[in-house]
């Protein structure tokens, strides 16, 4: 608690630098010297006179100081210029002090009464973190979180996520919530762990916390004894669960509804996974060799990337061909895996397809060129139809060339895969 006021012993007396009227709230003196460094502390203005007035000083320095005018029962008047000003005590230095000591609450910071160690007392919102209480007898609802009470004797009381050692309940007492049953607990009252010793139930299905509303056939929520979860109606048995399937893996029977938010390294889904903002911030690649059909050529680099976001695939392919292609046939390259066909009716635009230092293709003179990658509802497997330019001329063998300069196709894309 903060000093009410504050005091020196090396105060000098000093004198007024201007008259203060009864209404101004600053004050000039001529000197400071020793002055309280901290505020409030009191000043006598005209001291040793009838004209005496006492005054805090609230701030200011280091002349001319915030006061607060008439305190302790004096009267604001006017005091001119030269006046005797000191620094002193006052008659509510004492009384306040004297006070003190006869009052047993509402001291030292303190809004209530005190506590000690003798008297019988009676205690009101008081809260006790991690108590160990002997030989109690405890009346009416106490919830007991994270206690030890032992030897106790529990009447009409709600009791929860504490520990009972050794202790006795009677009728009409509620448990529940972590209680470890090592004493001699009765169910006579709505104990539903029964016979639990911490945690351990006889078959693994058996719940060690559930919770029911008056009327309710089943639990609303539970939790057995291998730590999965249940929640359901109450009139029925669970229709949604949370557990672990295997080591590194929870499992979600239902759906899972995640209104602001989920982040995961991996997400597998058997069923829908929707959202308003679906964001991959890192997906992983799964390398693959390109097929390539229609050319002899040889390659210097052949690779291939994908990922797939539910049925949709994102793939790359980057091909460097190190010699020429004496084979004149169209020219083509399979998917990394099969995409959706519909019958005789569905085909899929895959990518794009940029073709450098080609041979030129039909009405082109630029042996750079872009073009496009598709499929046919009549191919099958991961086979899909010849590359083709913009124009949608079909890019054929002779038209690669190496090793100077080399023939580089790039392709990206996306399908919808079967």
């Amino acid at each position: 608690m903060p000093n009410s006021r504050f005091y020196s012993s090396i105060a000098a007396v000093t004198n007024l630098q201007a008259t203060a009227g009864p209404s101004d709230a600053t004050i000039q003196v001529a000197s400071s010297s020793g002055f309280p460094n901290s505020f409030p502390y009191t000043l006598c203005l005209d001291y040793g006179s009838a004209n005496e007035e006492l005054v805090d000083v609230t701030g200011g320095g280091p002349s001319v100081f915030n006061v607060t005018r008439a305190v302790d029962s004096t009267s604001a008047s006017t005091h001119n210029a030269g006046a005797v000003v000191r620094h002193v005590s006052s008659a509510r230095d004492f009384t306040d002090s004297r006070t003190h000591e006869s009052s047993s609450t509402g001291v030292h910071g303190i809004t209530g009464a005190f506590v000690d160690t003798l008297s019988t007392q009676t205690l009101s919102n008081k809260t006790l973190n991690a108590p160990t209480i002997n030989n109690a007898t405890v009346t009416g609802s106490v919830t007991a979180t994270g206690a030890t009470v032992t030897n106790g004797t529990f009447s009409g009381s709600t009791l929860s996520n504490g520990v009972l050692t050794g202790g006795t309940n009677v009728t009409g007492d509620t448990f529940s919530g972590a209680w470890s049953n090592t004493g001699d607990l009765t169910n006579t009252g709505q104990l539903l762990q029964q016979n639990l010793v911490k945690g351990q139930r006889a078959n693994t299905t058996d719940s060690i916390y559930e919770v029911r509303v008056a009327g309710d056939a089943n639990a609303r929520w539970f939790r057995n004894a291998i730590g999965s979860e249940g929640w359901g109606p109450g009139t029925a048995g669970p229709d949604t669960a949370f557990g672990r399937i295997g080591p590194g893996q929870l499992q979600v029977t239902g759906s899972l509804a995640a209104t602001s938010g989920l982040s995961a390294a991996t997400v597998t889904s058997t069923g829908l996974v929707t959202g308003s903002d679906l964001a991959l911030t890192a997906p992983v690649f799964t390398s693959f060799v390109p097929a390539w059909h229609g050319h002899d050529a040889n390659m210097n680099t052949n690779t291939g990337w994908y990922y797939k976001v539910g049925k949709m695939v994102f793939y790359e392919i980057y091909t460097v061909f190190s010699t020429s292609s004496s084979l004149t046939g169209a020219v083509s390259v399979d998917l990394p895996t099969a995409p959706f066909r519909n019958g005789n009716t569905m085909r899929q635009q895959l990518g794009t397809v940029w073709f450098t230092d080609a041979g030129p293709l039909g009405p082109l003179n630029d042996t750079n060129y872009m073009g496009h990658h598709c499929t046919f509802a009549g191919d099958s497997g991961v086979s899909t139809q010849p590359l083709k330019n913009y124009r949608d001329n079909t890019f054929t063998g002779g038209l690669i060339t190496g090793p100077s300069p080399a023939t580089i196709i790039t392709i990206n894309g996306t399908y919808r895969e079967a």
